[in-house]
């Protein structure tokens, strides 16, 4: 194991060196005073790296080469060369200052390699020497009566260990009194994984240094723990003494613990930790009956600890999840399969009126209807609902509604849980949105139907003034009423637009051709005074299809579709109307006018607001009438669509359904529907 101890001081100069360590170095701080004395102690080999610019170190480090001579000490390299200083002699070699991460490596490496070579040789002459005399077997063979009697406490105060209620500081206490009393040591630490560190780290000890405890951790990958992992047995002397040399490493780690025998703690095949014993405080050998007990104790104290250890996730994870539940702006509800409910949160209680004190552990018929029959589809059939929106009967609250439902490991059902919100701020928030947006449109619309009405009212109100000036000019009358008359019916078209925009209409419907009522359309333009070129004469087909309709209104929808078309053609471009019937992917038949214009360009930004009432039309002017067609053939279970050829050029399709029976189309049985 690789060990450096820094004897520094709060800002000495040693404290930027630390960044430079590898990570596989066991880094420990010390100052230059007993307390670092008694830690120079407690290793077995190491590099000390001392701060020697500190003031009185050169006593210290006399007395660090007096205990421990076998150490490497090195020293700063700033420092050693001032004259003044006199414990140059003490160190192997310098640290260059200022600090480079590179230097910092060699300087270690070569340091590290003088320090194992001399472990190397000493334990080569110590095994020299013991090759002629007796071999002791630290761990005695013989029972001990002594122990036989103390099982029983032992068992009593290892008893009460486990039932610690899951308190793992409590549980060690008691674990460490029932070993004491079995086996009298000195020093006792126990080492646990930290899995939020990935280390080893001393839990609990006895008759150890707190701050040297504090300071002390090791890797999974340490050769101590790699060996009772692989091994899954006792490490204790008789082991070590077979080949000290492979268990070097080993042997470092166990005089950091300051311990000479270490006990796996197993549970399901994992080293959850290690118990570390010292020398007993009589100096005696272990017995073998002392150490197996103890192993049997550390099995069953490494599956109560992972026992704790799981209880403390699953209480956290519980503390958790309800943290979230109470602070949710969600309702959340779930119940069992015994169909009781389990959870139901503050906000559920709120938005249903139900204490959840009072809701948990009831029946799911406790639930306002219908939030308990979808928690029981849901948990007997698995159909899960996405953001269902329902209204409560009680206070009619609107809520938005997802479910799922609950499995366990073997996927089989174990409840389902609910989750709502509270939709009534939002419909508030929509439905002031959408008067916002109404009184918007109507501003706009008012404004811009003042423009309107003012431009025929001013052309009447100026031949108004003329006329009693020019009244025997006979040409001069006849343009005046021509032309009072098509302001007038301008104006009272965009009254009427208004009225069929914002009220709803009455219908007198009738049944009657497509030809008539196309026919009345084109004669409403040519009332005011707009010459629609079309194509000479309707299509056959119209004369022969029936509707049901009210033949003015469906006739002003399509005068108000061809005076579109009309201000956005070009030129001497033709409006086509053509008629024909669709049997195919239709419920029932229906009748399909196609109005187009196969010679001016449309931007598709034209089709997008062509129904917008606020719309600006080709020539400039505002009108209701596309939004106006399309509510009235809407409202004579039609449709309208408009869209662009390839070509861009714009088509308007007008779907009708058609009349069946006696006075329906011709050549088709009123019984026969399937068109």
């Amino acid at each position: 194991m690789k060990i450096i101890i820094l004897i520094t001081g709060q800002a000495g100069g040693l404290q930027q060196v630390k960044d430079y360590i590898p990570a596989d170095y066991l880094l420990l701080e010390a100052q230059a005073d007993q307390k670092g004395l008694q830690m120079l102690t407690e290793i077995a080999s190491g590099v000390v790296l001392i701060d020697n610019s500190l003031p009185g170190i050169l006593p210290w480090l006399e007395k660090a080469q007096s205990l421990r001579p076998d150490l490497t000490y090195l020293g700063l390299a700033g420092a050693v060369d001032t004259p003044t200083f006199a414990g140059a002699e003490y160190f192997y070699d310098l640290m260059p200052v200022p600090f480079d991460p590179k230097n910092v490596r060699l300087v270690l490496k070569r340091t590290l390699e003088r320090e194992r070579l001399r472990w190397e040789v000493e334990n080569y002459k110590r095994m020299h020497a013991a090759a002629g005399g007796p071999t002791e077997i630290p761990v005695a063979n013989q029972t001990q009566p002594a122990a036989q009697r103390n099982r029983e406490k032992v068992l009593c105060e290892f008893s009460r260990a486990l039932n610690s209620n899951f308190d793992q500081g409590r549980f060690l206490d008691l674990f460490m009194n029932a070993v004491l009393e079995l086996i009298p040591v000195g020093k006792l630490s126990v080492l646990l994984y930290e899995k939020d560190l990935a280390k080893y780290k001393i839990a609990a000890q006895r008759g150890l240094d707190p701050a040297l405890c504090a300071s002390l951790h090791f890797t999974p990958f340490a050769e101590l723990f790699l060996w009772l992992s692989r091994e899954g047995r006792i490490l204790h002397p008789g082991e070590i003494t077979k080949n000290p040399t492979v268990f070097k490493d080993i042997l470092e780690e166990m005089q950091l613990l300051q311990a000479t025998v270490c006990i796996p703690l197993l549970a399901h095949g994992q080293l959850v930790g290690t118990l570390n014993l010292g020398p007993k405080i009589t100096g005696s050998p272990f017995f073998e009956g002392e150490l197996e007990t103890l192993y049997v104790f550390c099995g069953n104290v490494a599956v109560a600890l992972q026992d704790i250890r799981l209880h403390h996730e699953v209480r956290n994870q519980k503390l958790f999840k309800e943290n979230i539940l109470q602070h949710m702006n969600s309702g959340v509800v779930a119940i069992n399969k015994e169909e009781g409910i389990n959870t139901f949160n503050p906000r559920a209680g709120e938005l249903l009126a139900i204490r959840p004190q009072e809701a948990i552990g009831r029946d799911l018929r406790l639930l306002p209807s219908p939030l308990g029959d979808l928690l029981y589809e849901t948990f007997t059939t698995g159909a899960a609902l996405r953001k269902k929106e329902i209204e409560l009967p009680y206070g009619r609250i609107h809520l938005e509604v997802s479910t799922y439902r609950l499995l366990d490991a073997a996927g089989q059902p174990l409840g389902s849980v609910m989750i709502f919100d509270d939709l009534s701020p939002r419909k508030m928030l929509e439905k002031e949105r959408r008067q916002a947006a109404q009184l918007d449109v109507l501003n706009k619309f008012v404004g811009q139907l003042a423009h309107e009405v003012k431009n025929p009212m001013v052309a009447v109100q100026t031949f108004t003034e003329l006329l009693p000036e020019k009244y025997d000019d006979r040409s001069f009358r006849e343009f005046y009423a021509k032309t009072v008359r098509q302001e007038l019916k301008r104006l009272n078209e965009l009254v009427e637009q208004l009225i069929a925009f914002s009220t709803p209409l009455t219908y007198n419907f009738c049944i009657v051709t497509l030809q008539k009522i196309l026919a009345l359309g084109l004669s409403f333009l040519r009332e005011q005074g707009l010459e629609l070129q079309t194509v000479p004469a309707i299509d056959d087909a119209a004369h022969n299809l029936k509707v049901r309709a009210d033949k003015t209104l469906l006739a002003r929808a399509f005068s108000y579709l061809l005076r579109y078309l009309f201000q956005a053609v070009e030129g001497n471009s033709v409006i086509h109307i053509a008629v024909s019937t669709v049997k195919k992917n239709n419920p029932g038949c229906s009748a399909r006018i196609l109005l187009y214009d196969p010679q001016t360009k449309t931007a598709p930004a034209g089709i997008e607001k062509m129904f917008d009432p606020l719309a600006a039309h080709p020539n400039g002017y505002i009108s209701l009438g596309p939004p106006v067609s399309r509510k009235i053939i809407e409202d004579h279970g039609g449709r309208v669509r408009a869209s662009l050829t390839k070509g861009h050029y714009l088509e308007i399709e007008i779907f009708l359904p058609l009349f069946p029976g006696k006075e329906g189309w011709e050549n088709e049985s009123p019984q026969n529907n399937d068109c």
